[in-house]
């Protein structure tokens, strides 16, 4: 047995990563976490790549948690959680009631132009267009620099930037009004947030606003803006009392990707928030950590003439090779040996691209392979499944090592195509150990769940996991948490008509014993030359159990892949053991007794490369609620790694019977370790953040889905990361 390295939840490793900022500078922040003056935008965008994380509060407009990202040079898209005050109904004498909300809305800005010599940069945005409208606005601004250190901005608002001072729409006619309904409608749909209310953008009165940047000194900038959020009062709009439009104040960067602010707003309070920045594109570490490759043995002239060679050496050279790519962290899975050809396969559990495990495998080939072999065919494999066959002539990899331009033109030389068969090769047993395990303590979070918007969790888990084939493997984890026993939920209820699929999942395991997180067998193979399968059964996940399949189709040499995923599961009992639920159902507010919740779900799915990092997906079918619907995801991967992304899904479960937030969305992230590290690893952290954890568009979470597994061995992924063949 060997120790497995102790797990955390994805959430913990986040908050490392913000610790420690590594951006350079760029334009500032605001309260709201978008780059501009104080609560103001402008028309400034940040270095593509960018991920910020802001903290704001002042006394009455509360706290605010942004999480924004530059997608490019000129979009750019929010994420805000809020806590604050808001009005409620008016009461007999004329005032109005108070109460707390938690709130969470998106943005999104586009930079039209850049700045020129005489004309600004100009920016149309969205504040609070997938929310519950409390700040829904819409503006375009324009910001232009006067020497090295002013700043100036002026743009127009609409929506909540238009109650200022707002004068009538220009463009006339439908553009004139703006119809916004109170947030308790429920026919208006705008109590459940998150819908595209497009029919207001850009109506109603239009109003100025602008301000400026002084920066002092190359860490200190002060600002002063006007602001034409006038909060008006009105029943769930934020209870800020504000006395002057006018507010200032001062960022200061102690550190690259460190801003502090502070600020004295609305003529009355003061107001102070932080921002941490990073960027994918830049390194915390020195690149090149890596262990040098070694040198490639070229052959004479006389040597490369050799036609065949001796046979019986194979064994030999075959235990030759398994040790040499045992010191670079790979697996020889298979060998099999021609007069001219060698074609091996092989497991990288070291390096992040697939393509710097080729490059490294290759490297040791040519220390022991018969001077009469000419081709190289290296089979990445991932999880028992091979991924693909590139084709490498031995005598171009010999010339073009020390050579410049030698990336571009190894690539030219090489083939790619679907791996072979397995037969006739000489396939290796599963290495030992084939168990794993490994102790230690995890943190865990569910967001956003209906009436809490945190529930913490930590405790120790016991992980273990057991190879009996390179295709077939068993997989346990149990936990306790340290929070002991808490209050359970008593029944499992459907008021909507609808099950509680998703937003009871923090009544799970709560009886303060041990539990079982998951218990499954999982099995894949290849179908064909271009399709996989896979096949996994057992406790999947803390709330259900069942039994998954998923074919799929991925030619090696295109940008697209097709899947197809079939599931069968029931709601596992909430103290997380080997029972399943029991729940009962509200039908015109009588209970009716149901029994066990199983239910049958599954995808079509459709996978695209588009290019330049970016990649998209789509699934459609049947999720766990029963509801029918589609999700699409958009990703962007970076050289070095980081992957930033969002999904939403629509389905067929009436906004009304959804709840706050009408549809599933939000964004995830995976941060390659080798990143902070500077040695190589396959290790990843991932998160993902929903607006608000609601039942429709809700999927099993099956471990193991194939696409993001098998990619990397692909023709589009090789070839983004060609840079790395010859490290």
């Amino acid at each position: 047995m060997t120790l497995k390295y102790a797990r955390t939840t994805s959430y913990a490793a986040l908050l490392t990563v913000l610790a420690a900022p590594l951006s350079a500078e760029g334009p500032t922040y605001t309260s709201f976490g978008t780059t501009g003056l104080l609560e103001m935008p402008t028309a400034e965008s940040a270095d593509s790549g960018e991920l910020a994380i802001t903290s704001s509060y002042s006394d009455t407009a509360g706290y605010r948690t942004t999480l924004t990202f530059q997608l490019n040079d000129r979009i750019s898209g929010s994420f805000r959680y809020g806590v604050f005050d808001i009005y409620g109904s008016l009461r007999a004498d004329g005032t109005r009631g108070i109460a707390t909300t938690y709130d969470r809305s998106f943005d999104i800005q586009y930079r039209l132009t850049n700045e020129g010599r005489y004309l600004p940069a100009v920016a149309v945005g969205l504040r609070d267009f997938l929310g519950t409208g409390r700040y829904s606005s819409e503006y375009i601004v324009g910001t232009k620099s006067i020497g090295s250190n002013l700043k100036v901005t002026a743009g127009l608002g609409w929506g909540r930037m238009g109650e200022r001072n707002g004068v009538s729409n220009p463009l006339g006619g439908s553009f004139e009004t703006r119809d916004e309904p109170d947030v308790f409608d429920e026919d208006a749909g705008v109590n459940t947030g998150g819908q595209l209310s497009v029919e207001q953008w850009f109506r109603g009165d239009i109003a100025p606003f602008g301000g400026i940047e002084y920066t002092a000194t190359p860490n200190l900038t002060f600002k002063a803006e006007y602001s034409s959020i006038a909060y008006e009062p009105g029943q769930a709009r934020p209870a800020v009392q504000v006395s002057s439009p006018l507010n200032f104040g001062v960022s200061y960067r102690p550190k690259p990707g460190v801003e502090l602010g502070a600020s004295y707003m609305y003529g009355n309070e003061l107001g102070l928030r932080a921002t941490f920045t990073i960027n994918p594109n830049e390194r915390p570490t020195f690149s090149g950590l890596d262990r040098a490759p070694a040198p490639i043995k070229t052959r004479t002239e006389a040597q490369r003439a050799a036609q065949s060679w001796n046979r019986g050496a194979q064994p030999a050279i075959r235990e030759a090779l398994a040790g040499l790519l045992e010191i670079e962290g790979i697996d020889l899975i298979g060998l099999d040996m021609t007069d001219r050809t060698a074609r091996v396969r092989f497991e990288n559990n070291r390096y992040r691209s697939e393509t710097q495990a080729i490059g490294r495998v290759a490297r040791m080939m040519t220390q022991v392979m018969p001077d009469a072999i000419e081709t190289f065919v290296l089979e990445p494999q991932r999880n028992g499944l091979p991924m693909s066959a590139v084709s490498l002539p031995r005598t171009d990899f010999e010339d073009l090592e020390n050579t410049v331009g030698s990336t571009a033109a190894i690539f030219d030389e090489i083939a790619i195509a679907p791996a072979g068969p397995d037969a006739p090769l000489d396939l290796a047993p599963v290495p030992s150990p084939k168990f794993e395990w490994g102790i230690g303590p995890y943190l865990d979070f569910v967001l956003f769940t209906p009436g809490e918007p945190i529930s913490p969790d930590f405790g120790l888990a016991f992980d273990a996991e057991y190879q009996a084939t390179r295709k077939l493997s068993f997989v346990g984890r149990t936990s306790i948490s340290a929070l002991g026993a808490r209050d359970p939920l008593v029944d499992f209820r459907d008021s909507n008509d609808y099950v509680n699929v998703r937003t009871d999942q923090t009544y799970f395991g709560l009886d303060g014993g041990l539990q079982l997180d998951r218990l499954y067998v999982s099995y894949a193979d290849r179908l064909a030359p271009e399709v996989y399968g896979r096949l996994t059964a057992g406790y999947l996940e803390k709330m259900y159990g069942g039994v998954s399949g998923e074919v799929l189709y991925a030619p090696v040499d295109r940008r697209w892949a097709l899947g197809a995923e079939l599931n069968y599961s029931k709601l596992r009992d909430q103290d997380m053991g080997f029972g399943f639920a029991l729940y009962e159902t509200r039908r015109n507010g009588d209970r009716v007794e149901v029994g066990d919740y199983d239910v049958v779900t599954g995808h079509l799915s459709g996978y695209y490369d588009i290019g330049e990092g970016y990649h998209a997906q789509l699934d459609v079918g049947r999720y766990l609620a029963g509801d029918y619907g589609a999700t699409f995801s958009l990703d962007r991967e970076f050289d070095n790694g980081w992957r930033v992304g969002g999904f939403l899904t629509l389905t067929d479960m009436p906004f009304s019977q959804f709840g706050e937030g009408s549809f599933d969305k939000g964004i995830r992230l995976t941060i390659p370790a080798d990143y902070f590290i500077g040695s190589p690893t396959r290790r990843t952290v991932s998160t993902g953040l929903r607006s608000l954890t609601r039942d429709g568009g809700a999927r099993l979470r099956v471990p193991g889905r194939l696409y993001n597994s098998l990619r990397d061995g692909q023709f589009n992924d090789l070839e983004d990361t060609s840079g790395r063949f010859w490290r």
